[in-house]
């Protein structure tokens, strides 16, 4: 069990395990504990080299957005009934491994004994059902529940890396959304196939768990690991989501996101693959790329590019409510506006809107063949499921129809 009130929790960046502290009374705290400005920042906006001691009244974005949600807190909950859950509680929780290179331990506790690590091909030929995901939460959970968001996942160990880091994620099916891993499995084929930057992914042989590899650990020659810091836009635009208003998530345009990559001096190459990330979801009416599903890797504040495209679903696909016993609606609008401004709208953009996005905000050479090979990889993705077992026939039938009408933006 964890303590009842944790005020302070040491902070590893990347190999350093004593890199800060962070406290919590009245405010949060973070301390630098070397005084060197050129040591590693614990966050791209949080460098050493403008101070050493941090405060603010909540929790700092870049530590907050790793702070599970939705489904996996309800899990922890249910595994915890009696243990508070304070933010301080789930970093502990969280401990090495959160998507980026930051660790919590609380002072004076003892590191658990990880589990016994699974192998991607165990996990690939597991048979699915809601008890074998319970179990992999709580086998795992004392090495980091890890990942945010409402869909039920969590990162487990992998043998083929002998360090004490979880190196794959694995995403569950969900009752709500029936064919969701096969249809997050389907759209990242489609982006492989268009040559834009995915996780390695696999589906499971039932096609109920997808498996990725974590994009922000890069294995090394000597057998070690790096870890890159990795911080989502939310974080950037300094947004805490996991609260009750975490629908500002929901907030801004893709236009300040590639603004935001500008100010941070990122190279035309990212913003051609912003491009190409903002593209795929607009054709494969992917709704919900909100702030925290774009993101930042980097090694220093020079050294910075854009992650890999990930979480992403054809959620148009899926009827929803609102509020409980609410009306059913269809998912028919963008997550972020396309354009920064008053009147600007979540709607789907026409081709013209697109291709202006891709020419005069992330200034693309050419948008148009961008449009065109992601269109021609869609069509490639489904031929592909038709003989592929583990798609289901009649979510695939409804996402053809979607991505027919996706594909006329590269007509």
């Amino acid at each position: 069990m964890l303590p009842e009130r944790i005020a302070q929790l040491d902070v590893a960046i990347g190999p350093d395990l004593l890199a800060g502290q962070l406290l919590k009374g009245s405010n949060y705290e973070f301390r630098y504990l070397d005084a060197s400005a050129a040591q590693p920042s614990v966050a791209l906006l949080m460098p050493a080299a403008a101070r050493l001691t941090w405060t603010d009244g909540d929790l700092f974005p870049p530590m907050d957005q790793n702070l599970p949600e939705g489904d996996l807190f309800m899990r922890i909950r249910a595994l915890f009934p009696k243990q508070q859950t304070t933010a301080m509680h789930l970093l502990a929780l969280i401990g090495d491994n959160g998507i980026g290179r930051l660790g919590f331990r609380i002072p004076g506790f003892d590191t658990p004994t990880p589990a016994t690590p699974l192998t991607k091909a165990d996990l690939l030929g597991t048979a699915f059902s809601p008890k074998v995901f319970d179990e992999l939460v709580a086998a795992y959970l004392s090495t980091g529940a890890g990942i945010a968001g409402m869909q039920p996942k969590i990162m487990v160990p992998e043998v083929r890396f002998a360090v004490p880091i979880p190196t794959l994620i694995v995403k569950a099916a969900s009752e709500a959304y029936p064919g969701l891993t096969a249809n997050e499995f389907l759209c990242l084929r489609a982006a492989q196939l268009a040559g834009i930057e995915t996780p390695v992914f696999d589906l499971s042989d039932d096609g109920q768990l997808l498996v990725l590899e974590r994009f922000d650990t890069l294995p090394k020659a000597d057998g070690s690991v790096e870890r890159l810091g990795f911080e989502d836009i939310a974080a950037l635009s300094g947004q805490r989501v996991r609260d009750v208003l975490s629908d500002r998530k929901y907030h801004g345009s893709y236009e300040r996101i590639a603004g935001l990559l500008k100010q941070l001096q990122l190279p035309q190459r990212d913003l051609d693959r912003f491009f190409e990330q903002v593209a795929f979801s607009v054709m494969v009416r992917n709704g919900d790329a909100h702030l925290k599903n774009f993101g930042l890797l980097y090694r220093s504040s020079t050294d910075i590019w854009l992650a890999p495209m990930f979480d992403v679903v054809t959620t148009s696909i899926y009827r929803y409510t609102q509020y409980a016993g609410g009306p059913e609606l269809e998912d028919r609008t963008l997550a972020l506006k396309l354009f920064a401004g008053r009147h600007a709208t979540k709607a789907y953009p026409t081709t013209d809107e697109l291709l202006a996005f891709g020419a005069k905000v992330c200034n693309v050479r050419s948008p148009a063949a961008v449009l065109r090979r992601i269109a021609e990889a869609m069509v490639q993705a489904l031929l592909e499921a038709g003989s592929d077992e583990r798609i289901p026939t009649g979510m695939l039938a409804r996402m053809r129809e979607v991505w027919d009408s996706g594909r006329r933006y590269g007509a």
